[in-house]
Formats: structure tokens, sequence, C-alpha cells
């Protein structure tokens, strides 16, 4: 028997550019991470995304090209530090966008050592809270608050003891 008429496609396997950026969201202290996925001729229709229970994002997609050609990639991203909930995605222009709110806060109490009751203040500040001119005299603010709530913590405990 003869493969007449039928013919197999050809898949050219590719890894798009990817490009991630940093980003406050709503309030200052919110962070989001945005990851552009560059493909250039895809439409939006030949694109899928699946959001697994192991905490990873599964993409891909499939292009024709021409006849018994197709373009596809498959691409996995680890989403497990961000809230799964808020994660936005939006195709345009042969750019697939997602927006990925971070769930840890910029300001936490994490314990240190053995020892559950010693806790250390984690400040953390991307560069784009303390850019500009506003954002460095919040970013004192906040220092100078923390600083006078440490100061009372302190009397407090000396005063226990």
């Amino acid at each position: 028997m003869k493969n007449e008429g039928r013919s197999e496609s050809l898949y050219d396997d590719f890894e798009p550019y990817c490009e991630w950026k940093m980003q406050n969201g709503p309030s200052i202290l919110d962070e989001v991470d945005i990851l552009e996925i560059h493909l250039p001729g895809f439409k939006k229709e030949d694109v899928k995304s699946e959001m697994r229970k192991d905490g990873m994002l599964y993409i891909s997609g499939e292009h024709p090209m021409g006849k018994n050609q197709i373009k596809r990639f498959n691409k996995k991203i680890d989403v497990s530090k961000y809230e799964i909930k808020g994660i936005e995605a939006q195709f345009e222009g042969g750019k697939l966008q997602l927006r990925l709110p971070c769930t840890y806060p910029p300001i936490t109490f994490l314990p240190i050592g053995k020892y559950p009751n010693y806790r250390a203040l984690i400040l953390r500040l991307s560069h784009k809270f303390v850019k500009g001119t506003t954002s460095s005299a919040m970013a004192l603010a906040l220092l100078l608050l923390l600083g006078v709530f440490m100061y009372k913590y302190l009397e407090c405990i000396s005063i226990q003891n």
C-alpha cells in the first residue's frame, strides 16, 4: 500500500524568546513580575495554556508555516511563588504577556536559627520601589517608622525583664 495523497507534517520546534520585567502593582508595596513571550507569526488561537497542580504553568503552541510545516513550542513556567488567582494573560502583536503577582509581602517577620521566638524583620524593596524622589521619601518614612517601632518594642522587652 502506498501513502498517496497523504503527507506527514514536519514540525519545527523552537524555544521562544522570553523577557522578564518587574513592576509595582496597584499599591506601591505590591510587586508584579511580567513575563513577555515573543511568538512572531502566532495568533491567539495558536496558543494554549494549562495550569497544573504541581505549581507549573504549561504553555504550548502550533502555527502552520506552509505546506506540511508546523512551527511549535512548549514552555513550562514555575508559578508556585505567585498568586495563582491573580495571574493575567494578554496576547497582542505576537507577544504573550503574563502578569504574575508575587505572593510574598515586602515586609515580613521570619524566624531565625533554631529558636522560633527570635524573629528577624525582613524588609524587601525592589529597585522600582526606591527609584524616584517620591518613592525614596516613602522608603525613608517607612524606615523611620520601623526604627520607632523597634525602639518601642525593645523598650517593652526591657520593662518586662
